[in-house]
């Protein structure tokens, strides 16, 4: 059956729709990625979430747009404090240098093995040693290694890992395979229209 001009105009239209579509799945997966959080720090323990705005490679704290840590450590008293998040209460900050933070698809790592004076570290108010999570490759901005302080960093937990640690595992994110699908499918739609022109 041969199109009409008209029908011509519609194919082509369909055609773009069908374009924007895969454009706009693409774009929709680079969006933020949420990492669940379950550490265990010594006796104690910082579980919840970080959420980052989709970047991977190096991170920096314009990266990270929220958080939920529920710290606990049962040498401090109280034992427990939450930080917030901008997204999900606001009590606290988040401050990085160095290049340790990294982030995939799936993971959120930090190098505690880096040389870089580099640290990662959610508090509630800058500077002032209570209630915070702290990933650090020195002493100096917190202790090095990975700390977890409900109440002041004297009561809190400790630990040394070594080198490029998970701190966060993503909450599902898209597949390849099923972007290169929609792909596919948009493909053949935009063939089966092509093939209608020709006829």
């Amino acid at each position: 059956m041969k199109l009409t001009f008209p029908g011509k105009v519609r194919a082509l239209y369909l055609s773009a729709a069908l374009v924007l579509v895969l454009f706009a799945s693409v774009l929709g997966y680079a969006n933020t990625i949420t990492y669940s959080v379950n550490r265990t720090v010594g006796t104690g323990s910082v579980t919840g979430f970080i959420e980052t705005d989709g970047t991977l490679g190096v991170l920096g704290p314009s990266n990270i747009v929220d958080w939920s840590l529920a710290l606990y450590a049962p040498t401090s008293s109280p034992t427990t404090f939450d930080l917030y998040g901008p997204l999900s209460g606001n009590n606290s900050g988040v401050y990085m240098a160095g290049s340790d933070t990294t982030a995939s698809t799936t993971q959120l790592l930090f190098n505690f093995s880096g040389s870089d004076n580099g640290y990662l570290l959610f508090q509630s108010g800058p500077h002032d040693g209570y209630h915070y999570y702290c990933d650090a490759t020195f002493s100096g901005i917190c202790l090095q290694g990975e700390t977890d302080a409900p109440q002041y960093f004297t009561s809190g937990q400790t630990t040394t890992p070594s080198g490029n640690v998970v701190i966060g595992t993503a909450s599902a994110v898209p597949e390849p395979a099923s972007l290169a699908l929609l792909g596919s499918g948009i493909l053949a739609a935009a063939g089966a229209v092509r093939r209608r022109f020709k006829a």
